[in-house]
């Protein structure tokens, strides 16, 4: 049998075991919930020994909350608004944004470490809509109204939507594929193209920032501090009071947690997308900007930013420069900024003139000058070798060709 056959296999075994253990887990979580409602009715009403559950019940176990925030709702120094045209030509990782199609996502979660023992607990979706930003937020009650929960989220994913996450590619899209295969259902999320944040931000600012945690992104590039916010820690221990103890206190507050992540998520976008063009001035890495056009096949673009933010390059995106101009044949640029970089000792010019010279122009003499300035080694050794002999056998033929 082919390892592609042993492998469907064993996927399909998975598959059709994943339904049973989720039951047996759901039967344990079902008996733990009726033997703690006994004593002190948690988990089960709408009203527990301290405040309310958020929003309204749409199934067993499962709350709907729904928030509307209209465009022009301050965020920190910025307002929401539209973002279609504000993000073309948008990020390196998505060259073309449909405003209608973009779903943005957080959960909050029962562990910060995922795995299979790990609930999302509350997954707040959020989309830009006829002047809002429209929030759903699905909070689960009972261990028993995951399933409804997840086909509640199910219903709502479109075909063509885009995700928008942060962090989202390592946490939030792995926990929620788990717990989809645990009820034997389809994850609706793992066919979506997905933009996570966490990425382009991490590029531009690692260098500059201690970490790139989301709040660090809110307070640097928004202008947010949150203020009276549960932290995303103690959002597990939020949760479990309920379950435990019928304690509903703290589950507004995770739920206002989840809604800021989403509308920094809305606002975060076209932010992102204004510092790519202009990297420089926001205090971002320009090379790094490149580069992450670079990874996306967007050479093009690449170059257009470093041409336009080269009074702000060091020698790595000088460098750079320099070659994206000689792929696109302007070698006459390129060699003006090789022979700028070389009055610094750049090593890396002195190579691509010296190859330059050997290959392109045919002078061997000169290209001979400039791998010599080069540090010694065997590269060195090779290339100066090289050079000689081709001088050597051009003083040779043309000795001959004039007697």
């Amino acid at each position: 049998m082919s390892v592609k056959a042993r492998l469907d296999r064993l996927r399909s075994e998975s598959n059709r075991q994943a339904p049973a253990a989720y039951l047996l887990a759901d039967r344990i979580g079902r008996l733990r919930v009726s033997q703690r409602s006994n004593s002190v009715g948690a988990g089960n009403g709408t009203t527990g020994r301290h405040g309310s559950l958020p929003g309204v019940e749409i199934a067993v176990g499962v709350r709907l909350v729904e928030r509307r925030i209209t465009f022009g709702t301050q965020h920190g120094r910025y307002r929401l608004t539209s973002i279609e045209s504000s993000v073309q030509p948008g990020l390196p990782e998505m060259a073309d944004l449909d405003q209608q199609r973009l779903l943005f996502l957080d959960t909050e979660t029962t562990g910060l470490n995922g795995g299979s023992g790990t609930l999302a607990f509350l997954v707040g979706i959020a989309r830009l809509q006829r002047g809002e930003l429209i929030m759903h937020q699905y909070l689960l009650t009972r261990f028993d109204g995951e399933p409804a929960m997840l086909d509640a989220l199910a219903a709502e994913v479109r075909r063509d939507d885009t995700l928008v996450t942060y962090n989202g590619k390592s946490f939030d899209l792995p926990l929620l594929a788990t717990r989809f295969r645990m009820i034997g259902a389809v994850d609706p999320l793992q066919s979506l193209a997905h933009l996570d944040l966490l990425h382009p931000v991490r590029r531009l600012f690692a260098q500059h920032w201690d970490d790139c945690r989301l709040a660090r992104a809110e307070q640097q590039l928004l202008g947010f501090n949150r203020h009276n916010d549960l932290p995303g820690a103690q959002a597990p221990s939020a949760w479990f009071d309920w379950i435990r103890d019928g304690d509903a206190g703290r589950l507004a507050q995770v739920c206002r947690h989840n809604g800021w992540d989403l509308l920094s998520l809305a606002l975060l976008l076209p932010r992102l997308a204004e510092i790519y063009r202009h990297p420089a001035a926001h205090g971002a890495d320009p090379l790094a900007a490149a580069r992450g056009y670079r990874k996306a096949g967007r050479d093009a673009s690449a170059l257009t930013l470093l041409i336009e933010q080269r009074a702000s390059l060091g020698v790595r995106g000088l460098t750079e420069l320099a070659v994206l101009l000689r792929r696109r044949g302007e070698l006459q640029t390129a060699c003006a900024i090789w022979h700028d970089l070389c009055l610094r000792g750049d090593q890396t010019a002195r190579e691509q003139l010296a190859k330059h010279y050997e290959h392109t122009v045919g002078d061997y003499q000169r290209a001979l000058a400039y791998a010599e300035a080069l540090q010694e080694g065997d590269r060195k050794a090779h290339r100066c070798a090289r050079l000689r002999r081709k001088l050597a056998r051009s003083e040779r033929q043309s000795q001959i060709a004039y007697g």
